[in-house]
C-alpha cells in the first residue's frame, strides 16, 4: 500500500511539472532566482516520510559567487551550490549523523521546476524517493 502511495505521488508531481509552465526556461533560470533572496526549506521528504520540520527556522542564501550560506539562530553553516544540466548541486557537509539535517541537502539534484518563488528538485538517485523544495522567505 505504501508503495502504491509513493508511486502515485511521485507520478502526480511528475505529472505537474509536465504540465505547467513552472518547467525550467531562460525566463525562470535557476541560478538567477536562487540569487534574489532568502530562501526556506518548504518539503523535504524521503522515502514517502515528511522531514520538513527538521529545517525549521533555517534561512538558506545563495551567493552568486557559488557560496550557500545555511543561517539559524544567528549560527551559519558555510556550503557551496551550482547549477547547470537541469541540476542543482548543494554542498552543506557530509551526510552524517553529526550535519543533520543540513548533510541531507548535500546531493546532485534534478530541478524539476523554478519559479520566482519557489524551486522544486528530486534526487538524482531515483530509489532514495527524496523531494525537496525551497520557498523564497
Amino acid at each position: 500500500m505504501k508503495s502504491i502511495l509513493l508511486t502515485t505521488m511521485a507520478g502526480l508531481i511528475l505529472l505537474s511539472t509536465s504540465c505547467t509552465r513552472e518547467s525550467v526556461s531562460n525566463d525562470n533560470n535557476p541560478n538567477i532566482i536562487a540569487t534574489s533572496g532568502t530562501w526556506r526549506v518548504s518539503l523535504f521528504s524521503e522515502r514517502g516520510k515528511d522531514e520538513t520540520a527538521d529545517f525549521a527556522g533555517y534561512s538558506f542564501s545563495f551567493n552568486a559567487n557559488g557560496n550557500l550560506e545555511a543561517t539559524r539562530n544567528g549560527t551559519t553553516q558555510q556550503g557551496t551550490w551550482s547549477t547547470g544540466s537541469g541540476r542543482f548541486y548543494i554542498d552543506l557537509g557530509p551526510k552524517t549523523d553529526t550535519n543533520k539535517p543540513l548533510g541531507e541537502l548535500t546531493d546532485d539534484w534534478v530541478i524539476l521546476s523554478s519559479t520566482a518563488t519557489e524551486i522544486r528538485l528530486t534526487d538524482d538517485n531515483v530509489t532514495s524517493e527524496e523531494f525537496l523544495t525551497f520557498s523564497r522567505n
